[in-house]
């Protein structure tokens, strides 16, 4: 009876692990549709998709950021400034009552997914002091150890308006990062850069950001070159490549690093039209 008991709980323990391992994998898959696609000789199925046609943001897929302090220039995110207008997604940055605030939206425990491919449409206005992401963020990226593996931020882009810390002609330009170890003392990080010029803006633009098991690429347009690569450097400049369960995020930031604010170009907004992800079968 004692042997018999133990086999069970010991099956019990094993049986649950499994299930507990299935849902971290991943979650909010039925927020697709049925598309699929070949991507660099691999099969993807859509695992989420929005195009903002419905009246206001669509809660089953995404959340507002928390309405907190972001940066050094004392900038708030604000549920306000980040809203549906005319079929697209607006993220807005902008002076309100002497306070900087900007939007940000992410799809936290409802959509989160381990590799894969993530495209978006946006078409950016340019503001110096207020940058736009379309990032990846885990709940694991504060875990200290194993480099990037266990968790990490995965930045696809920021567009940097007028870095105060780049020569002239080199001071606009998609970030793109891998930030991880929490964001304290033991925080690493490692980037590249494509720079862009004033003909970027106003204009819809077509990124594809490439996750697997080995690499990042990222795409921009019709360009088949890979504007992010981080086989360029090696997985281990990366941390490591990320395996682990990540959200999307697309936000507006004001502080130093996108330069001196620019009050007379705001409110400044991010449009987008479309974000899609999918998963390799």
């Amino acid at each position: 009876m004692k042997l018999t008991k133990s086999i069970s709980i010991l099956l019990t323990s094993f049986i649950l692990a499994g299930c507990a391992s299935m849902v971290r994998e991943d979650i909010g898959s039925n927020l697709g549709n049925d598309e699929k696609i070949t991507f660099n000789e691999k099969n993807y199925r859509c695992t989420f998709y929005d195009d903002f046609s419905s009246s206001d943001l669509d809660l089953k897929r995404w959340s507002r950021c928390p309405e907190w302090q972001r940066q050094d220039l004392g900038g708030f995110w604000k549920d306000e400034c980040s809203y549906i207008e005319d079929g697209k997604l607006v993220i807005e940055g902008r002076k309100k009552d002497n306070l900087l605030i900007s939007g940000g939206v992410r799809t936290r425990e409802k959509f989160e997914q381990t590799r894969g491919l993530y495209k978006i449409r946006f078409k950016a206005e340019k503001a110096s002091g207020l940058w736009f992401a379309f990032w990846l963020m885990g709940d694991t990226v504060s875990k200290i150890g194993n480099g990037a593996i266990d968790g990490g931020e995965i930045d696809i882009f920021e567009i940097l308006p007028n870095d105060p810390n780049m020569p002239v002609g080199k001071k606009n330009y998609l970030n793109s990062a891998i930030h991880w170890d929490g964001y304290g003392k033991e925080h690493k990080y490692f980037y590249s850069q494509y720079f862009i010029d004033d003909s970027f803006y106003n204009e819809w633009h077509e990124v594809t950001f490439e996750w697997t098991k080995d690499y990042y690429k990222a795409y921009l347009d019709n360009n088949p070159e890979p504007y992010f690569d981080s086989t360029i450097a090696g997985a281990e400049k990366w941390g490591g490549i990320v395996n682990a369960r990540n959200y999307i995020k697309i936000t507006a930031e004001f502080g130093t690093w996108g330069g001196k604010v620019d009050e007379e170009k705001l409110p400044a907004k991010l449009y987008v039209d479309w974000v899609k992800a999918y998963k390799e079968y």
